[in-house]
């Protein structure tokens, strides 16, 4: 066993990380050689990998900030970043120690607000690089900015939903912390 100090960050890359991310970029590509040979345009193999890696690229990087914004609120908390997680589902963080009330709802909205502001400049490229300033469907399922910008929205607001394990439970959560410390300060009152 060492003397030395245990680190006190921790980067963990589990290989479920590799298989999805190359899983994304097949789908990406597959996505882009239809819609474009649909639309008469007949991409090579290694075009259409490309347009999927880049669309990958930037769902990962809404991601990356979508979990820098749960770092940037706990934070602002008074809490501390100690883990990162690379894994099947993308990206997570651990962050000490584990929030209530007030805490838990901001630092659990933090991750999906950024990630709805990434795709907001995302779509606003796509819209700037269309000639008519119109998305058409040639732009809708050729453009990597519209189809990233897109998947970071709703990425961002399919995690605001109240399902277990996304961001919007732990907002209930808190909601439920604030809850029971009203209850209990009401029965110490009575």
């Amino acid at each position: 066993m060492s003397d030395l100090p245990a680190p006190e960050f921790e980067v963990e890359v589990r290989p479920g990380f590799a298989v999805t991310m190359g899983a994304l970029v097949a789908v990406y590509g597959i996505f882009h050689a239809l819609m474009s040979r649909r639309v008469g345009v007949h991409p090579t193999l290694a075009e259409s990998l490309n347009w999927g890696a880049a669309v990958t690229v930037l769902i990962l990087l809404g991601t990356l900030l979508h979990e820098l914004g749960h770092v940037a609120a706990g934070v602002l908390a008074g809490h501390r970043w100690t883990k990162a997680i690379l894994n099947g589902a993308g990206l997570g963080v651990v962050i000490e120690p584990k929030p209530h009330g007030w805490n838990r709802i901001f630092r659990s909205l933090a991750g999906p607000v950024v990630q709805l502001l990434f795709a907001l400049p995302l779509l606003g490229i796509a819209l700037a690089a269309s000639p008519s300033g119109r998305i058409n469907e040639v732009a809708a399922t050729t453009s990597i900015w519209w189809v990233a910008g897109l998947g970071n929205l709703f990425l961002g607001v399919l995690n605001v939903l109240p399902i277990p394990g996304f961001d919007g439970a732990k907002v209930v959560d808190g909601i439920r912390d604030l809850l029971a410390r009203s209850a209990a300060r009401r029965s110490e009152v009575s």
